[in-house]
C-alpha cells in the first residue's frame, strides 16, 4: 500500500488513529460475532437463505462469488425479482456491516504503513500507550479477519443484497467489487494477514522486543511467585506503608491473556521474527503458556495449528515447524499442572491479601498495585480455564492422536475441572468490592500523592530539556499542559482523559524517526509520567477502567454452560458451597460485554435462583429428618416398637439416639445437611444487594420466594401421598398435615439460626395463601383440596348411609350395616375410619391449617349445597301445592290428613334435581315418592348443617387458644341482650369466629339468590311456598315411622338413616327462610310445624301407615320401635330451636311418650347387645 508522507508530524495523528480504530474494531468484532452465531441459528438465520424459491439463485451466488451476471442468468435470478425489496430491507444491515469491516480494514493497514513509514519506535516500558495500543489494534486486527472468515452464509447473503440491488437499481452497489474481492481473499485469513502484516516486521519487533523482560518475569510458576512474594504484603512488613513503585508500574498489572495474544498473534503473523532467536524463546515460552487463544468473547483458535497454517507452506522451515511440534506436545503434558498449581496458589495468596486489607483498608492506598497484581493473575487463570474447558479433549488428540487409554494414563483428561475454582472466583469478587467500597480513600491518597510528589518531580524533570532537547513548540504544551492539570490536581479530581490523550500524543510524536527529541534517552521522564497517570486512573471514573481491566469475569456470558456447571459444581460440593454467591457477582460483570457499536444485541438473562433453589434442597432434606423424628414418635410408631420389643428383636434404634452421643462421630445425615445447610446460608449472606443490569436483585428475597414456592409444594405434595390409606382419594388428616407443618417449622427454626430472615412472615404468607381456591402460582391449596374431600367424598357417602352423624360422639361414624366400609367405591383391603378425619381433634387441625379463611372457604361451599336442595324443595312445593294447602288447613282432620299424605306417599315422579348429592341408597330406581324425595334432601340438608357446626365448634376453640381477648369480647357480644337483628348483621364476623347464630345470614342471602335466578322473585309467592315446606316436612315424619333405617341407636345418638339431623335441618331452614321475608313469624311458623308434627303422630300414625293392621305382635313391636326413634325427633328439636321450649311441646306432644321412648330405645340395644354376646359365646 503506498503512503505520502506527511511534513508536519503532529498531523500524522497516531494517537488519534489509534484510540478510534481500537474502539471501532471492538464495535465491529462485536457486530461480526453477533452475525456469525446469528447465521449458524435456524431460528435466528436470515429467512431468505431458508427459502427454496431462492435455492438456485443462492446456489449459483455461492458458486461464482464474486462475479454475479444477471443479464445472462436472468432465469436463475428471476425468484429474486419478485422479493427484491423485502432482500434488501431485511439484509440491508448483514451488508453494510460488511462494508464497515472494509473500511476498517483499508483505515488500519494505511495506519499500520504510515507507523512502518515514519520509523516509529516502540518500547512499553517507555511509550506504553503508543505500544499497547498499537499491539491492541494488530490483534484486533487479525481476530476481525478471522471471525469474517467464520462467518458462514457472508457470501449467500452479500451475494443475495448484491443481486437484488442490481434487479431494483439496474446496476452494481458501489461497494461491492471491492468487498467481494476481501471476501475471496480472506478465505485463508492467516495467509492474507501474514502478508498484510510483513510492511509491518520493523515496528512490530521493536515492540515485542521491549515486551521481553516483563514478560518473562511475570510467565513463571507458582514456584518462584511463592518465593518471590509477589503479591504478598506481610513478606517486606518494614515496607508495608510505603507506597510500590517500580519502573515498569503499568505492565505489572498488565494481563498475561493480553501478551500472549500479543506474541501469538504477532509472531505467527509476522514468520520473519521467528528468525530472531529471542523473539523466537518469547513465541515458544507464550506457546507452552497458551495452547488456545482467544479471538473473541467465546471464540478461540490453537496456537499451533495457527502457526503451523502459516509455515507449511514455506519452503525450509520444517525443521523449525518439528520443534514448534514437540513443544505444543511437551505444553499440553505440563500446561494443565502449571495453571493448576497456580490457582492453587492465588486461592491462598488472595484470601490472605483479603483478609489483610479487610482488617486494614488503608493498605489499599500504598498497596493497591499488589491487589491489581493479584486480581489480574486471578483472572488470567479463570480465563484461560474456559478457554480451554471445551477444546481440552481435542488439544489431547494432538498429544495422543490414535491411543486413548495413554490420555487416560496420563491424567490429563480432568486437568481443567477445578472443584476449588468458586474459592478463587469468590475472593476476586471480594477484593473487588473492597476496592469499590473503599473509593473514596484510594482517590483521597493518590491526590495528596500526585500533588505531593508526582507533580514536582515531572517538573523537575521536565526542566531539565526545556531548552535545547529538541522540542517542538507544540510537544512542549503537551508536556507543559500535563503536568500543569497533575500540580492544580484537586478533591474534585480533573479530566484524566485529556492528560491521557496528551501524553498519548507526546509518545506518538516522539517516537517516529525523524523526531529530534529521543524518548529513550529521557527514560526516567517516561517513567514518571506512566507513573503519574497510573496513580490518576485511581482518581474518580479511573477505578472503574482500572477493576474492568484487571478482574472483569464477563467472559463467563458467553460460556452459560460452563458457568452452569461451576455453578451446580460449586453447590454440590459442601466445602465450597460457601463461594455460591460470587457466581450472582458475576452477573454484575456482563454489561461491560456490550458496545455501542451493537445496540442490537439483548441484554443476558440472568438466572440467579440457582443458589436458593440449591438451599431449598437441603432444606427440604432437612425436613424430611424431622418429620421422620415425629413419625417415629407416633403412638402408631410406639405400638410397632412395643410389637418388636416383645418379639425380641431389640436391634431397633430408639427416635433420636444421636442426642445423647458423646463425640461427634459418627456424623449422621442431618448433621452433613445442617452443616451444607449453614454453608449455603453463609454465602447468601455475603452481599445484601446485586446491581444486575439495571436492576436490583436481593438475596434474601431470593431465598424467601424459594422457601415459600417449597412450603406451598411440599404441603400439597405431603397431602397426596397418604400410605395409610392406599386411596388416592384420601388425602392425608389433618393431624397428621399438622405434625408435618410442625417439623417445617423446626427446620425453619434451625435455618434462621444461620440465616435471619423474618420467619413469622415466611409462615404467615405460606399459611394465608393455603386457605384461599389457590396460591400466588395458581396451584390448589389444602383449603380447596379439603373443601372437595369433605364435600364431595365424605358428605355424598353420608347422603348414602355410609357414614352416620353422632351428637354423643361429635363425630361422624361409619354405619356398621353398610355394605362397605371404605371411602373409596372400589374394594379396598384397608379399612377406612371416617373418625379419623371428622373427630373434634382432626377438626381442630383443619382449623389451625386453613384458618378462618379456608373454614368460610368451605361454609360458603356447604351453604350453596344447602340452597341447592332447598331450591329443589320449592320445586317439589310447588307441584304439590293444593294437596299442601289442604293439609295446611285441615291439620285437625285426621281422615282428610291421612288422605293427603297417602297421595304424597304413594305416587311416582322423575326427580326434580340432579345435585350431586342429592343420590341416596333408595335412588337406584327411576321414579321416588314426593315424601321420599323431600325426607332425603331435608336429611341431605341436616348432615351438611352438621358438619358445619362441628368445623365452627373447631375454629371456635382453635381462636379461643390463639385470640382469647378477641373471642371473649364477641362472646359478649352474642350473649348480651341486643335486638335479634342487630346480631344477624355481625353475623358473618360470628360464622368467621365459629359463633353460630339463631337466623344464618349466608344461607338466607344464598336462597334469596337462587330464588331470583330460578323465577321466584315474587316476595309473597316465596313466603306461601317457605311456608307449605314447613308443612309438607312435618306431616311427612309419620311416613319415617315406616322406614326400619329410622331405628334410633341411643349409645351413639344415631339413626341408619340419618334422620336424627331433621331436627337440624328444620331449625336452620326455617331461621333462614323466615328472616329473608322480614315478617317476624319464626316462632309462629315453628309453632306451626310443632301443631301438625305432634298431631300428625298422635292422630294418623296407626291408621296413615299402610301396613297390614293383622301383622304378628313382632312386626308391632318393630311399628313401636320405629315410631319410639320419630318421637325422639320432636325432643331434639325443641332441645335445639331458640323458637320453641318443653312448656309448649308439653301442649302438643304427652313428654311422657318421649320419655318411654328413649327409655325403650336404650332397652332394645342393650338386649341387643345382650343377645350379640350370648351368640357369640355359642359360636
Amino acid at each position: 500500500m503506498s503512503y505520502k508522507m506527511v511534513a508536519d508530524s503532529s498531523q500524522l495523528k497516531f494517537a488519534e488513529k489509534l484510540v478510534i480504530l481500537n474502539d471501532r474494531a471492538v464495535g465491529m468484532l462485536t457486530r461480526i460475532y453477533n452475525m456469525k452465531k446469528a447465521c449458524a441459528d435456524p431460528k435466528s438465520r436470515p429467512q431468505f437463505l431458508n427459502d427454496k424459491t431462492l435455492e438456485s439463485a443462492i446456489s449459483y451466488i455461492v458458486k461464482r462469488f464474486p462475479i454475479i451476471d444477471i443479464k445472462r442468468n436472468s432465469t436463475v435470478f428471476s425468484s429474486i425479482n419478485d422479493m427484491k425489496g423485502n432482500i434488501i430491507k431485511k439484509l440491508s444491515l448483514y451488508y453494510y456491516t460488511f462494508v464497515d469491516l472494509l473500511d476498517l480494514k483499508d483505515a488500519i493497514l494505511q495506519l499500520f504503513t504510515a507507523m512502518d513509514a515514519n520509523q516509529c519506535r516502540l518500547n512499553i516500558n517507555q511509550n506504553l500507550d503508543l505500544t499497547t495500543s498499537f499491539l491492541n489494534l494488530l490483534v484486533n486486527f487479525c481476530s476481525l479477519m478471522i471471525l469474517l472468515s467464520r462467518v458462514e452464509d457472508r457470501k449467500s447473503v452479500l451475494g443475495l443484497y448484491a443481486a437484488a440491488y442490481d434487479v431494483l437499481h439496474t446496476g452494481n452497489e458501489t461497494s461491492f467489487p471491492r468487498l467481494g474481492q476481501m471476501i475471496v481473499d480472506y478465505e485463508q485469513p492467516l495467509k492474507k494477514l501474514s502478508e498484510d502484516l510483513g510492511l509491518s516486521y520493523r515496528v512490530l519487533s521493536s515492540a515485542l522486543e521491549s515486551l521481553k523482560e516483563t514478560y518473562f518475569r511475570r510467565n513463571i510458576s507458582a514456584e518462584q511467585q511463592r518465593d518471590s512474594a509477589m503479591i504478598s504484603l506481610t513478606a517486606n512488613p518494614r515496607h508495608m506503608l510505603y507506597a510500590a513503585q517500580t519502573n515498569t508500574i503499568a505492565c505489572e498489572y498488565m494481563s498475561l491473556d493480553t501478551m500472549d495474544r500479543w506474541i501469538i498473534f504477532g509472531v505467527s503473523l509476522c514468520h520473519r521474527l521467528l528468525s530472531d532467536h529471542s523473539l523466537l524463546q518469547l513465541f515458544q515460552k507464550a506457546m507452552q503458556h497458551s495452547l488456545s487463544v482467544r479471538l473473541f468473547r467465546d471464540e478461540t483458535i490453537f496456537t499451533f495449528s495457527m502457526i503451523s497454517t502459516v509455515l507449511e507452506p514455506l519452503k525450509g522451515q520444517n525443521k523449525l515447524l518439528s520443534e514448534l511440534r514437540e513443544i505444543n506436545i511437551l505444553a499440553i503434558q505440563t500446561c494443565g499442572h502449571l495453571h493448576a498449581h497456580r490457582r492453587h496458589f492465588l486461592r491462598m495468596a488472595l484470601k490472605e491479601l483479603y483478609l489483610l486489607l479487610v482488617d486494614e483498608p488503608g493498605l489499599l492506598g500504598p498497596k493497591i498495585l499488589f491487589v491489581w497484581m493479584g486480581i489480574s493473575m486471578a483472572r488470567d487463570e479463570i480465563q484461560w480455564l474456559l478457554r480451554h474447558y471445551d477444546v481440552w479433549q481435542q488439544l489431547l488428540l494432538q498429544y495422543s492422536p490414535s491411543n486413548k487409554k495413554a490420555i487416560q494414563k496420563s491424567g490429563l483428561q480432568n486437568i481443567v475441572v477445578d472443584k476449588f475454582l468458586p474459592e478463587l472466583l469468590y475472593y476476586l469478587t471480594e477484593i473487588r468490592d473492597l476496592v469499590l467500597k473503599n473509593s473514596d480513600l484510594i482517590s483521597n491518597y493518590y491526590i495528596q500523592y500526585i500533588a505531593g510528589y508526582d507533580a514536582p518531580l515531572l517538573t523537575e524533570l521536565a526542566q531539565r530539556f526545556s531548552g535545547g532537547s529538541g522540542l517542538s513548540e507544540y510537544e512542549q504544551l503537551l508536556i507543559h499542559s500535563c503536568i500543569q492539570a497533575l500540580a492544580n490536581i484537586s478533591v474534585d479530581g480533573i479530566d484524566s482523559r485529556g492528560v491521557h490523550l496528551d501524553w498519548f500524543r507526546f509518545q506518538s510524536l516522539t517516537s517516529i524517526g525523524r523526531s529530534t527529541f529521543k524518548l529513550q534517552v529521557h527514560a526516567n521522564f517516561a517513567v514518571a509520567m506512566n507513573t503519574a497517570l497510573f496513580h490518576l486512573k485511581h482518581i474518580g471514573n479511573g477505578l472503574d477502567d482500572l477493576l474492568r481491566e484487571t478482574s472483569d469475569l464477563s467472559i463467563y456470558c458467553f460460556y452459560p454452560r460452563i458457568f452452569d456447571l461451576h455453578l451446580r459444581t460449586c453447590l454440590d460440593f459442601p466445602l465450597q458451597s460457601r463461594f455460591s454467591i460470587t457466581f450472582a457477582h458475576i452477573c454484575t460483570h456482563f454489561n461491560s460485554s456490550l458496545h455501542e457499536l451493537c445496540p442490537e444485541e439483548n441484554d443476558t438473562i440472568i438466572e440467579k435462583e440457582e443458589m436458593a433453589r440449591k438451599t431449598v434442597d437441603v432444606f427440604s432434606k432437612v425436613c424430611a429428618d424431622g418429620q421422620q423424628l415425629v413419625i417415629s414418635t407416633e403412638p402408631r410408631a410406639c405400638a410397632n416398637m412395643f410389637a418388636l420389643e416383645f418379639q425380641g428383636k431389640n436391634e431397633m434404634k430408639m427416635p433420636g439416639f444421636e442426642s445423647i452421643r458423646q463425640s461427634g462421630q459418627p456424623i449422621s445425615s442431618n448433621d452433613s445437611n445442617n452443616l451444607y445447610l449453614g454453608e449455603l446460608c453463609q454465602a447468601l449472606t455475603n452481599t445484601k444487594e446485586l446491581n444486575i443490569l439495571r436492576h436490583i436483585f436481593i438475596p434474601r428475597e431470593f431465598l424467601f420466594q424459594q422457601l415459600e414456592k417449597y412450603l406451598n409444594t411440599s404441603l400439597l405434595r405431603y397431602i397426596h401421598s397418604n400410605n395409610e390409606q392406599q386411596q388416592l382419594e384420601c388425602p392425608r388428616r389433618p393431624s397428621e398435615m399438622m405434625a408435618f407443618l410442625s417439623a417445617q417449622l423446626n427446620a425453619l427454626q434451625q435455618l434462621d439460626i444461620f440465616y435471619n430472615f423474618d420467619l413469622t412472615r415466611l409462615f404467615n404468607d405460606t399459611l394465608l395463601q393455603q386457605s384461599q381456591r389457590e396460591d400466588a402460582h395458581g396451584n390448589e391449596t389444602l383449603a380447596e383440596l379439603y373443601s372437595k374431600w369433605y364435600l364431595e367424598v365424605l358428605l355424598r357417602k353420608a347422603s348414602t348411609c355410609h357414614l352416620l352423624y353422632s351428637e354423643h360422639m361429635q363425630s361422624f361414624v361409619n354405619n356398621p350395616s353398610s355394605e362397605t366400609s371404605s371411602i373409596n367405591s372400589n374394594n379396598s383391603s384397608t379399612q377406612f375410619r371416617v373418625e379419623r378425619f371428622t373427630d373434634t381433634r382432626e377438626l381442630r387441625s383443619l382449623s389451625q391449617l386453613i384458618g378462618p379463611f379456608g373454614i368460610k372457604l368451605m361454609e360458603e361451599k356447604l351453604v350453596w349445597h344447602i340452597a341447592s336442595q332447598i331450591t329443589e324443595l320449592f320445586k317439589i312445593v310447588r307441584e304439590h301445592n293444593e294437596q299442601l294447602h289442604i293439609a295446611r288447613v285441615n291439620y285437625d282432620k285426621p281422615e282428610k290428613l291421612k288422605e293427603i299424605v297417602t297421595s304424597l306417599s304413594s305416587s311416582l315422579e322423575l326427580s326434580s334435581g340432579n345435585h350431586k348429592n342429592e343420590k341416596r341408597s333408595t335412588s337406584a330406581i327411576h321414579g321416588i315418592s314426593p315424601l321420599d324425595s323431600l325426607l332425603q334432601r331435608v336429611i341431605i340438608i341436616g348432615e351438611i348443617c352438621a358438619f358445619r357446626d362441628m368445623l365452627f365448634s373447631s375454629l371456635n376453640d382453635v381462636l379461643k387458644q390463639r385470640a382469647p381477648f378477641l373471642i371473649r369480647s364477641l362472646s359478649s357480644l352474642i350473649n348480651s341482650p341486643l335486638d335479634e337483628i342487630q346480631k344477624i348483621n355481625i353475623g358473618e364476623a360470628c360464622a368467621a369466629s365459629g359463633f353460630k347464630l339463631d337466623v344464618d345470614l349466608a344461607l338466607a342471602n344464598a336462597i334469596k339468590q337462587q330464588a331470583n335466578t330460578n323465577g321466584l322473585d315474587d316476595p309473597n309467592e316465596h313466603y306461601k311456598i317457605s311456608c307449605l315446606l314447613i308443612v309438607f316436612i312435618a306431616i311427612s315424619l309419620t311416613h319415617l315411622a315406616l322406614n326400619p333405617q329410622s331405628c334410633y341407636k341411643a349409645s351413639l345418638s344415631v339413626t341408619k338413616n340419618n334422620s336424627h339431623t331433621l331436627p337440624l335441618a328444620v331449625n336452620t331452614i326455617t331461621g333462614a327462610l323466615f328472616f329473608l321475608h322480614q315478617r317476624g313469624d319464626t316462632a309462629e311458623r315453628m309453632h306451626e310445624f310443632l301443631a301438625l308434627a305432634s298431631s300428625s303422630l298422635l292422630q294418623n300414625v296407626n291408621g296413615s301407615i299402610n301396613i297390614n293392621c293383622t301383622s304378628s305382635d313382632k312386626i308391632k313391636g318393630q311399628r313401636q320401635q320405629f315410631q319410639s326413634s320419630v318421637y325422639l325427633l320432636l325432643d331434639q328439636l325443641a332441645r335445639s330451636s331458640p323458637w320453641l321450649n318443653y312448656g309448649l311441646m308439653e301442649k302438643c306432644f304427652p313428654f311422657a311418650l318421649i320419655r318411654s321412648a328413649l327409655l325403650h330405645c336404650h332397652k332394645r340395644e342393650n338386649d341387643e347387645t345382650i343377645g350379640n354376646k350370648k351368640q357369640a359365646i355359642k359360636n
